[in-house]
């Protein structure tokens, strides 16, 4: 304590007693609310499965300081951030047959396949633009997917709370500018606990999987977690595909082969029952490409997973433009001779014409792109598999609006080109990273 003094006088220090009336109150009852995805709305009264809300967050609102919201297994995509105040514990994982208030029939996520069975699992789905949810309750039995931020926890900040029996996902902390951002999955700090959880596929400026400033790590399995290097990409199916820097951009080295998009929606798609789909993928049309029939979706994200896009016609231009300046990539030292270096060293019709793609195969994809000859479907009909490789661009034909751009190569010619063709017709997909 600092003391004054003035000059010539003392100073009497009178102390006043002072009585402090405490008034107590009766403890407040604990709130049980229930939550499920198929539910209609937020309007019933959360006291039972039947009457039970629709969004997790209503289900937070309505428990008040002391309560527990269950949650039934579904898919519970946000477009928000939620938080999970102290005192409040959010239960995932309970069975779709359960009624009444019957909280006793219950799954965890556990280490199996079900992370992405929404019939098994509470899954929590963040349409990679923000964190799912800041715990400083309890967050319990949940599958966290596709959170984003620009600081601290992709998947969730547990800011004195705690995560337990959880997987955390496919979740991004990236800050472009000064890459501070950190905690993919999680950050832990005002000593939060993350115990029994499954961490992976995450990825971040700083601590990939989990980062924080004081808290504790019990028990968990963190795996198949990076950097935000060009490396690999996960979809909402776990397919884990190979990526390859070309230049300044990065881009898938596998075709398409997700039922889903990044939000867990399904969507229509085709494939060949006599190839193999983790060479040659699926395909799909331009509306599903691109999810025009959702007003809601905004970006070129369209079928791809969180964190990449479709690119457009200018996107593969650069591409491109990339690799016919660069003789590594050309055939014969000819400017547009590039066709080979991203095609796949197998696969394709063998054909007698120097530096096409069918010539001597095992001389193709010096840029590790691997273009496979899956051919496309035009009404319901397959056509020139082991011919021809195309992808979609996100490029509509400005005067025809039932046409887009696609990249094109043919085992028979040595350079890739666009063509216009219709949307109706399914293609191969290859994403880009944002």
């Amino acid at each position: 304590m600092k003391k004054s003094r003035l000059i010539g006088m003392r100073i009497a220090l009178v102390v006043l007693a002072t009585i402090v009336i405490t008034l107590t109150s009766p403890l407040q009852a604990q709130t049980n609310v229930y939550v499920s995805a198929a539910a209609a709305d937020d309007n019933g009264n959360g006291q039972s499965w039947e009457t039970a809300k629709k969004t997790i967050a209503a289900g937070i609102s309505a428990a008040g300081a002391n309560g527990t919201v269950f949650v039934k297994a579904g898919n519970y995509a946000t477009t928000e951030e939620f938080t999970i105040p102290a005192g409040v514990t959010v239960m995932g994982g309970y069975r779709l047959d359960a009624t009444g208030a019957d909280t006793s029939l219950r799954r965890l996520p556990g280490t199996n396949v079900h992370w992405t069975d929404t019939m098994y699992c509470t899954i929590i789905s963040g349409a990679g633009t923000q964190r799912i949810a800041t715990v400083a309750g309890i967050l319990d039995g949940c599958v966290v997917r596709n959170g984003f931020t620009t600081t601290l926890g992709g998947g969730v900040l547990i800011d004195g709370g705690t995560v337990r029996y959880c997987v955390i996902k496919e979740c991004v902390a990236t800050e472009p500018d000064d890459t501070n951002a950190e905690g993919g999955g999680a950050y832990v700090r005002n000593d939060g606990t993350l115990i029994n959880c499954v961490v992976t596929a995450c990825r971040a400026d700083n601590g990939a999987a989990v980062s924080g400033e004081s808290g504790s790590l019990i028990n968990n399995t963190i795996t198949r977690n990076g950097s935000l290097e060009c490396s690999t990409v996960t979809d909402y199916d776990g397919n884990v595909y190979r990526a390859v820097q070309i230049g300044s951009q990065c881009w898938m080295a596998e075709n398409l082969r997700t039922t889903h998009y990044a939000d867990g929606s399904s969507l229509n798609y085709w494939y060949m029952h006599n190839l193999d789909r983790t060479i040659y993928g699926y395909y799909y049309t331009w509306d599903v490409l691109m999810r025009t029939g959702d007003s809601t979706v905004q970006g070129n994200q369209g079928v791809c997973p969180t964190g990449w896009h479709v690119p457009s016609q200018n996107e593969w231009s650069t591409m491109k433009g990339y690799l016919c300046v660069r003789s590594a990539y050309l055939c014969n030292n000819n400017w547009d001779y590039i066709a080979k270096s991203i095609a796949s060293t197998s696969g394709w019709n063998s054909v007698n014409i120097s530096c096409s793609v069918g010539y001597q195969q095992s001389n193709n994809n010096s840029t590790g792109f691997n273009a496979y000859p899956a051919g496309y479907i035009s009404n319901n009909q397959a056509y020139q598999i082991h011919q021809n490789a195309s992808f979609w661009s996100r490029t509509s034909v400005s005067d025809n609006p039932d046409n887009a751009y696609k990249l094109r190569l043919l085992y028979n010619e040595r350079e890739f080109n666009h063509e216009v063709v219709s949307k109706s017709n399914a293609y191969s997909v290859r994403c880009l990273k944002d």
